[in-house]
């Protein structure tokens, strides 16, 4: 997942190690901005935010299928 949406690596396991311990995947806030792509924010077809919601999408999936396990 994290090489098919190009995300930053260890960013990514900062990102996934907090939402383990505090319960959720955070939508908001500057942590999901450190682990995607450079992308514009400002471009007309608004591809940041299509991306950022991808990704919350496969983290959120990936993180309901593992929460409690441990």
């Amino acid at each position: 997942m994290i090489a098919d949406e190009g995300l930053n690596l260890e960013e990514t396991k900062v990102f996934m190690a907090n939402a383990f311990r505090d319960g959720g995947i955070p939508a908001t806030g500057t942590a999901i901005t450190k682990i995607l792509p450079p992308v514009s924010r400002f471009s007309r077809n608004n591809r940041h935010s299509a991306k950022k919601q991808s990704v919350l999408d496969r983290l959120t999936t990936f993180f309901e299928r593992y929460f409690g396990l441990g």
